[in-house]
């Protein structure tokens, strides 16, 4: 029973890998984990590294089990379902013991493991167990794709924040953080909202995509802002984590355009995805982003007059 439930685990997580798209999934597998595996046995042995690592890790564990959807269904269906969380948390988990036995840390890794066996054994409160909304009290209201895919991808997002938070002792860091939260942040506009949620707007279509632009992409670059002080501490990075910051900033500007663009009431874009994918990839390159700016001014003049028979014709 254990091991059949640990491999619906694994399903499902495949099947949720979707919402980010088949050519991000693969960015991160090939090119994203690497790099930090080998950055990570790097620094590892230093400090604070040895003791930040599996910290980080422990918090993100426990935030899926304090929030995790099944709980009660385990109660009901296996005999000893503190079996299958300990299982399902240390086989998540075999990267970072594998890190700490491969530095000696040996006291750290018992330490980590027997947190694992603790958080395992709490029993998560009613009210997080019986809540099945994630409070995104932050996120102004109207931003429905906000609402929706920070939802979808909470954990993700997380993950993908928390290395930033240390850009101040590599660069990298946040580069990578950057980089990343831009692709799940992307990801988010591939689905187009149907007709008469377009129309509650009640303005015409330039004032509905110029406000759209500057609401998402000021709340972006507020959600942002941390990691790019925690880089400026390092003087000789500042001025390509600026310009970095500008560029996921720009990409996101990108994406809400190309939505409009080709907008179709209720539908849902593959090419979304792949285009917006694939110039967040290539704008890496800093003076290639500068291009985009340029396609900006494009997209956002075929957006407004793609929304004018929706919106125009109401208002």
């Amino acid at each position: 029973m254990t091991s059949r439930l640990i491999r619906l685990r694994f399903l499902q997580l495949y099947r949720g890998s979707g919402d980010l798209g088949l050519f991000r999934v693969l960015l991160v597998i090939v090119v994203f984990l690497p790099l930090t595996a080998i950055f990570l046995v790097q620094h590892v042995a230093q400090r604070p590294w040895d003791a930040a690592i599996p910290a980080i890790v422990l918090y993100i564990t426990w935030m899926i089990h304090v929030t995790r959807r099944d709980y009660h269904f385990l109660l009901a269906i296996v005999p000893h379902p503190r079996v299958v969380f300990i299982a399902e948390y240390v086989l998540f988990t075999v990267p970072v013991a594998v890190l700490l036995l491969s530095a000696a840390l040996y006291v750290h890794l018992l330490l980590f493991l027997a947190a694992l066996v603790v958080i395992a054994s709490t029993v998560p409160s009613p009210a997080k167990i019986a809540s099945r909304i994630v409070k995104l009290w932050m996120v102004p209201a109207g931003m429905f794709e906000w609402q929706g895919g920070i939802r979808k991808n909470l954990v993700v997002i997380v993950i993908f924040y928390i290395p930033g938070l240390f850009g101040f002792y590599h660069a990298g860091l946040s580069a990578a953080s950057l980089f990343l939260l831009t692709m799940v942040f992307i990801s988010f506009y591939s689905e187009y909202e149907p007709a008469n949620m377009l129309a509650a707007c009640n303005c015409r279509s330039l004032r509905f995509l110029v406000q759209k632009v500057v609401r998402h992409t000021g709340c972006f670059a507020l959600f942002l802002l941390p990691l790019l002080l925690v880089a400026f501490v390092r003087d000789e990075s500042r001025l390509i984590t600026a310009g970095y910051f500008l560029a996921a900033l720009n990409m996101l500007a990108f994406s809400i355009l190309l939505k409009y663009y080709q907008y179709r009431p209720g539908a849902y874009s593959g090419a979304h995805q792949l285009l917006t994918t694939l110039a967040c990839f290539i704008s890496v390159v800093l003076p290639v982003a500068l291009f985009f700016m340029l396609v900006n001014i494009f997209l956002a003049v075929v957006a407004n007059r793609n929304l004018k028979s929706y919106l125009n014709d109401r208002n």
